[in-house]
């Protein structure tokens, strides 16, 4: 499944100043490997990736390791591709239009 993590500064220092090339390093790692599928940086700070899990053990590790996690408060949405979502859902409630 593929989640959506958003992360937003809590005011800790989160040393990106100091080793900005490590941070940008690691990140195209991550997205080359495939670990995270896209990123992106809020201009007024802050940050979202999305990244897949098969399960809630990976998931944590995916969310809890990042470098920045520690000064940032994080929020985790599972998301769906809009176009599968869409046709599941339809897949869901054709049978109940169909009983009226």
């Amino acid at each position: 499944m593929k989640f959506l993590v958003i992360m937003r500064p809590n005011g800790s220092n989160h040393g990106i100043g100091k080793d900005g090339k490590g941070h940008t390093d690691a990140l195209k790692k991550a997205i080359k490997s495939g670990a995270v599928e896209s990123a992106y940086a809020f201009i007024g700070g802050g940050a979202a990736y999305v990244v897949k899990a098969k399960d809630t053990y990976e998931l944590a590790g995916k969310v809890r390791y990042n470098p920045l996690f520690d000064s940032c408060s994080v929020e985790v949405i599972p998301v769906a591709d809009a176009v599968d979502f869409l046709e599941a859902a339809h897949r869901q409630t054709a049978p109940a239009a169909k009983k009226k």
